[in-house]
């Protein structure tokens, strides 16, 4: 059975509150398609430290994938946090997700001013720290390139003795970091033959460090009872986000952006549609921001779509919708199918 991640805003609409947080938490929470949450980070956003522990002490089961910056704090501190939230929330529950940040801007904004290759070097420390945290049987000294640290000892430990570590990235210093330390790589929506191919180069780097990690897809669904319908609900996205040009409404890469993810989505969005369903329009529209690329088709042609990147190597698949590019209820009933068929 594949699992079923998601993106959701838990402070939407306005600035989080407690009755915001209890909506999303209460929906996240009854759903049945969806396993675990990504909650993001930006310098602009409110901590998702602070909501992540308000979100598990409303659910029992939902799992949260918290994203995290290194950098931004020491990773011993780091490591107490995933630490103690992972022991407070049962156990299980909780993930981290690593971001180097592709906003130079944004990560400006928190003091931090290192470019993208030493940041990857730097992340490479920073989770040698946090597992050593993890899992040391006795106090220990780090001394690390970046960080270091004397006497380190954690009351406190995850329930497991280790937190999952996801990640994603499509340059080469990504790739080496991503396959040795994530347990589940996270690949951006491409058409089968690109999906191969990411999944061959970091496994092929991952056996380097005698390690097999997993993989997620992230997609946008449209669905139809019949194709022309699917296409509907594509266009009128496709029209929504186009009539709000001009505007800050919907996230999109800045054309300064260079990383490797952006220049690779935007080379298979000049044809707009791949294999049987695959659409670039979004990808386009939105100059190769993450988690923009569709399946667009009836129940049985998206369903055939999944099954084929399963088939590929894929367990995992994070799934948003609409215009916002966030959990769309309107999937639950077939994603309930598709977790029990793939």
């Amino acid at each position: 059975m594949v699992k079923i991640f998601t993106v959701d805003s838990p402070f939407s609409p306005g600035v989080p509150n407690l009755a915001s947080l209890t909506r999303q938490a209460e929906k996240w929470e009854a759903s049945q398609a969806i396993d675990q949450v990504l909650v993001g980070y930006s310098a602009l956003w409110p901590h998702n430290f602070a909501t992540a522990p308000t979100l598990f002490a409303l659910t029992r089961r939902v799992g949260l994938i918290v994203a995290h910056r290194p950098g931004v704090m020491h990773p011993t501190a780091a490591a107490r946090w995933y630490g103690t939230m992972d022991v407070l929330s049962g156990g299980g529950r909780l993930a981290c997700n690593l971001v180097s940040g592709s906003s130079d801007k944004d990560l400006h904004r928190e003091g931090d001013y290192e470019i993208k290759a030493v940041r990857y070097e730097r992340a490479t420390d920073y989770v040698a720290c946090m597992k050593q945290c993890w899992s040391a049987p006795a106090k220990f000294d780090y001394d690390g390139k970046f960080y270091k640290a004397e006497t380190v000892q954690q009351f406190v430990r995850p329930v497991s003795g280790h937190v999952p570590i996801y990640m994603g990235g499509d340059s080469e210093d990504a790739i080496d970091f991503g396959a040795h330390h994530a347990d589940i790589y996270m690949l951006w929506g491409e058409p089968l033959a690109g999906t191969q191919e990411r999944i061959r180069k970091v496994t092929e780097v991952a056996r380097k460090y005698h390690r097999v990690p997993e993989f997620s897809l992230s997609l946008r669904l449209f669905i139809g009872e019949t194709e022309d319908a699917a296409w509907e609900k594509a266009r009128a996205v496709e029209t929504t986000i186009l009539q709000a040009q001009g505007t800050n409404r919907f996230m999109r890469s800045s054309k300064n952006d260079q990383s490797v993810g952006r220049s690779r989505q935007l080379s298979f969005a000049d044809e707009e549609i791949h294999d049987a369903c695959f659409w670039t329009g979004l990808v386009k529209l939105l100059g190769g921001f993450a988690n923009s690329a569709a399946l667009v088709g009836t129940h049985d042609q998206v369903m055939r779509s999944l099954r084929a990147y399963r088939d590929l190597g894929i367990g995992a698949f994070l799934i948003t919708g609409g215009a916002e590019g966030l959990w769309d209820p309107s999937l639950e009933e077939f994603l309930v199918q598709a977790k029990a068929a793939l």
